[in-house]
């Protein structure tokens, strides 16, 4: 996952300037190595790994790499000739500090030449460590690292930081993965005037969870220095304050999370996906972040969603959201019972993904149309703006589908379309009908998986789209839903809510582009 590439810096832009409700921050003089020091041998770790790494120990992706940070640094780079290659590389990194996001920028672009990679990870972590030395005046962080490495519960350390930062970090990048990593990491992140920095309110909760572990000598070695910072900083009141639970948790949202899985068609081989996804929990925006891209067989499709549903739940595990999947589907697999794909496959009961969540199709086709954007935008507003004067379309078997488009261009309360035959299918009829929709702008369809005829699915339509108007509408297919699940197993093929599809496009929640590691991980 690189998801932070065009957005770390937005978080830590004021790093430098940052200001406590005192004024300006002073020198800290916390004990120990001195700033030159410290920032010396970070600049030698920094070396370090650029010397065992692939890209820099050959000519010809070295010249790649200087050239593209030449390029990014609006700066020239010299590279590499017949010097010897620690001094040189000692210049470059001494060079790349001194210049805003320079060291960032020089870790981007070697992640452009050697994608992801142990060198990746390691050089971003030392990237976090000197901007935090940077925060804190150059203080002599070390004393915090031991500590703190052994800090490795990926749900918990997200947690303290969710709550360190009054949720406004929803997810920590892949290489925070001790409490020391999340420390640096957070160093920085910006804090309203009237707020005890991230890093500071981190390290009061990791000393919390530390006393609850018995390890009260740790605890204390932790909140020593954060007693001393918030000394030097002014900020005693404001540690006070956190210490008595000033701070409150922040109650549960009932803005759901998202988390959105796209199958993208290869293009040459009709069998196999890119698979992309994309997960939202910020309560206060969206913010999707991006995931790794896996290039698939399209058998392999499923148990892949599952892997990575079980991989999101490890991550959200105090989330207290409710959760929704969207599937974004090519046409070829709009057929695809996806909610009732499963989790726990490798169980003797395997769960259908219907029975923990709401599940939703999008229109992979509509997303990367944006000809198509402008209707659709138009009757997103008035299905969200107006729901008690929107209406659905009810498409007759048979009917042209110019006539279709055209009714369903001039009405503008229509904005959910009740199809006469199943998508995803080789009927040319029924790729009309749905394109009509598209273009039209429909923002909600909904069908039968194999027969639009069946008078039970017509009674479950009618339900579904009653004349209570649509805000409903994703509420009421799932009663259905939990219909066909509560008779069980053995009889929820012949309930309708087994095989009742609902496609819901919302125009304001748009994933990203795809992850940028799009190399296939499978031949």
């Amino acid at each position: 996952m690189d998801q932070t590439d065009d957005t770390e810096q937005t978080n830590k832009t004021n790093k430098t300037n940052s200001m406590t409700a005192g004024g300006d921050r002073e020198v800290t003089g916390v004990e120990g190595r001195s700033p030159a020091r410290v920032r010396n041998e970070l600049v030698a770790e920094v070396v370090d790994v650029l010397q065992e790494s692939a890209t820099v120990r050959h000519a010809n992706s070295a010249d790649l790499w200087v050239s593209m940070l030449s390029q990014e640094l609006a700066t020239p780079v010299e590279p590499l000739r017949n010097e010897a290659l620690r001094p040189w590389l000692l210049q470059l990194v001494e060079s790349c500090a001194q210049l805003p996001d320079g060291l960032s920028c020089l870790v981007r672009c070697l992640r452009y030449v050697e994608q992801q990679s142990v060198a990746i990870a390691s050089l971003r972590r030392l990237v976090d460590e000197w901007e935090a030395v940077d925060f804190f005046d150059g203080a002599d962080l070390h004393p915090l690292r031991p500590v703190l490495h052994e800090m490795r519960s990926s749900a918990g350390l997200a947690a303290m930081a969710r709550r360190a930062s009054r949720s406004r970090i929803q997810e920590l990048p892949e290489w925070c993965d001790t409490g020391w990593a999340v420390f640096l990491r957070l160093a920085g992140d910006n804090s309203a005037a009237s707020e005890l920095p991230v890093s500071m309110a981190f390290l009061a909760l990791a000393a919390d969870q530390l006393v609850e572990d018995g390890q009260a000598e740790a605890a204390e070695l932790l909140r020593r220095w954060n007693r001393r910072q918030a000394g030097a900083w002014g900020l005693e009141d404001k540690m006070a304050d956190w210490q008595r639970g000033g701070v409150a948790q922040v109650p549960p949202s009932l803005v759901p999370a998202y988390l959105m899985i796209q199958f993208e068609p290869d293009g040459v081989d009709r069998d196999r996906y890119y698979l992309s996804h994309w997960r939202q929990s910020d309560a206060e925006g969206w913010h999707p972040v991006p995931g790794e891209t896996l290039h698939l067989h399209r058998d392999d499709l499923p148990g892949e969603v599952e892997q990575l549903i079980e991989q999101t739940e490890e991550r959200w595990a105090d989330l207290r959201q409710p959760v929704v999947l969207e599937f974004i589907l090519p046409w070829e697999l709009l057929g695809e019972p996806v909610e009732w794909w499963h989790k726990e496959s490798s169980s003797s009961s395997p769960t259908p993904l219907v029975m923990d969540y709401a599940v939703l199709v999008r229109s992979f086709e509509r997303l990367r149309k944006a000809a198509w954007h402008r209707p659709w935008h138009k009757k997103w507003r008035q299905l969200k703006e107006k729901p008690a004067d929107s209406h659905s379309y009810w498409n007759r078997p048979g009917r042209s589908h110019f006539h279709l488009e055209l009714e369903l261009k001039e009405d503008e309360h229509a904005v959910c379309l009740v199809l006469s035959q199943p998508p995803g299918t080789d009927s040319p009829s029924s790729q009309q009908e749905f394109m009509a929709g598209l273009r039209a702008g429909v923002p909600a369809m909904i069908w039968h998986r194999g027969d639009c005829d069946d008078p039970t699915f017509k009674e479950a339509v009618a339900d579904i789209v009653q004349d209570r108007g649509l805000a409903g509408l994703v509420e009421r297919a799932g009663k259905w839903r939990r219909e066909a699940l509560a008779v069980g197993p053995e009889r929820w093929d012949n309930h309708v809510g087994r095989h009742l599809a609902i496609l819901v496009d919302d125009a304001e929640r748009r994933p990203g582009p795809p992850g940028p590691d799009r190399a296939p991980v499978q031949p």
